[in-house]
């Protein structure tokens, strides 16, 4: 991960951190951003990408690249993804086995950002 992208996440982390937690929850509750299955994120999650959003798009349904395709969508060129937190239970190998929930970050893209595949037929 590039120098940028970490100052990036810092930032947005630190942000976050600052925001109360009923300010947090009060937040998510009025984003509502779901997976195409329909699932809530997390309010983190979803202040993630409310702090990341500055251009003030409309986000309701988000998914990373792959997870689009498998919906027939395709993320349109030049679009911007937000980062999410993803957990996993793998520590970094210097670190030893403690049982914590380790993250890294993913980008997803809204449905705004993509649009329908086409079959060649």
């Amino acid at each position: 991960m590039s120098d940028e992208k970490k100052d990036k996440i810092s930032k947005i982390i630190k942000q976050l951190a600052d925001l109360p937690a009923e300010k947090r929850e009060e937040l998510s509750s009025r984003l509502g951003i779901v997976n195409p299955e329909g699932h809530q994120l997390t309010p983190r999650n979803q202040c993630l990408i409310y702090f990341q959003n500055i251009d003030n798009i409309s986000i309701s349904v988000v998914a990373g690249y792959k997870q689009w395709q498998k919906f027939q969508r395709q993320v349109k060129k030049g679009s911007h993804g937000f980062l999410i937190a993803v957990p996993s239970g793998q520590p970094k190998q210097e670190e030893e086995e403690s049982g914590e929930v380790y993250f890294f970050y993913k980008t997803v893209f809204d449905i705004s950002q993509t649009e329908e595949l086409t079959s060649i037929n």
